[in-house]
């Protein structure tokens, strides 16, 4: 819990700290690009606020009234995070469309230019300590902040690029175009941000409905189980996966092929099955069960 906590924290100042400094950024420049990754910021700290409190309850044990624990209030924050900014980044899709629409908008490019690639180092930095650090924890929350700082790295160098456009091109459709550029490339950025939030929100209404992981996950614990099921002389027939939140509920079915097999060697072939798939996936929960022929 601390350490979760400790690294959210750490992405909270962060944001805190763009937040503030592109909201001067826009008073000085009135750079749409600029205010859409405030915006965005702003609603990302709220959702981090969010997060840092509901973590010690998705550490709450499994009840007989909450069989999953609360792992399913992570894929309910997971998905109204996602949903959320998806909301976010379209609205300010269409403001930017008015914005043309009325015939643009100069900014100041070069100062913009100077701003983002600053904002790009910084970002960078952040990113290789979120996801160095989660490699350890594993947390469905911190990697949300790992994918939005992946997403600001290379939105802040691409936007740095972008803006030193003008002061390459001297071509005479760049001056017409200058007014505009400003919100083509706002939206752009929304067009590359735009698809993680999705996933986020879709993601979480999967966890949601208790649907299966992904086919790759459903093998490779398949695959897993199997190899070591043999040991046993234990017969895998059926593979029911769950995936909530950050937890993985597995029930294996299992036939033995001489038709006798003892507590005392499912609760062994149970634990080594916990010890070897947890070295992929971390956090889980497996039961073995007998199945029966009527």
């Amino acid at each position: 819990i601390k350490a979760e906590k400790r690294l959210l924290n750490i992405s909270m100042m962060g944001v805190v700290f763009f937040i503030v400094a592109e909201g001067v950024m826009v008073l000085i420049t009135s750079s749409q690009s600029i205010l859409m990754d405030a915006v965005y910021g702003a609603a990302d700290l709220l959702m981090i606020l969010i997060s840092i409190k509901i973590i010690p309850i998705l550490y709450r044990p499994a009840t007989e009234k909450n069989p999953f624990g609360f792992s399913q209030m992570e894929s309910i924050f997971i998905t109204i995070k996602g949903s959320m900014l998806t909301a976010v980044t379209v609205g300010l899709v269409l403001n930017n469309i008015q914005i043309m629409l009325k015939g643009g908008n100069h900014v100041a490019f070069t100062n913009i230019a100077v701003f983002e690639l600053a904002a790009g180092i910084v970002s960078c930095g952040i990113l290789l300590v979120l996801s160095k650090q989660n490699k350890k924890l594993d947390s469905p929350l911190v990697q949300a902040e790992v994918s939005a700082w992946l997403i600001d790295s290379v939105a802040s160098i691409g936007l740095a690029i972008a803006f030193l456009l003008p002061a390459v091109v001297h071509n005479g459709w760049m001056q017409d175009f200058s007014p505009y550029l400003d919100q083509v490339v706002a939206i752009v950025l929304s067009a590359f941000i735009l698809p993680m939030p999705i996933r986020m929100a879709i993601s979480g209404l999967r966890d949601l409905f208790l649907i299966a992981p992904d086919e790759e996950t459903v093998t490779s614990i398949k695959e897993l189980s199997q190899g070591i099921l043999d040991e046993y002389q234990m017969r895998q027939t059926t593979c029911e996966i769950i995936k909530t939140g950050r937890k993985i509920w597995i029930s294996i079915y299992f036939k033995s092929k001489d038709d006798m097999v003892s507590f005392s060697m499912i609760k062994e072939a149970r634990n080594k099955l916990e010890e070897e798939i947890k070295k992929e996936y971390p956090d889980l929960y497996v039961e073995l069960v007998p199945e029966f022929e009527y």
